[in-house]
């Protein structure tokens, strides 16, 4: 479960970081983005799930 809630924080790390500069360019330059941006709070649960899942199966 270690492994699992590592992966679980790097996807939410990269879900968060794509979402916030994908979404923020289509957001200015063509007015639209909110798919991308909604990815943010995927990526945030995520990133939660990841670290308590790391904490509590610790190895």
């Amino acid at each position: 479960m270690h492994k699992f809630g590592v992966f679980f924080v790097w996807l939410g790390l990269v879900l968060s970081i794509v979402g916030f500069a994908v979404g923020f360019w289509l957001m200015l330059t063509r007015g639209i983005g909110t798919f991308w941006i909604a990815m943010v709070p995927v990526g945030f649960v995520s990133l939660l799930v990841g670290v308590t899942l790391t904490q509590l199966y610790r190895e």
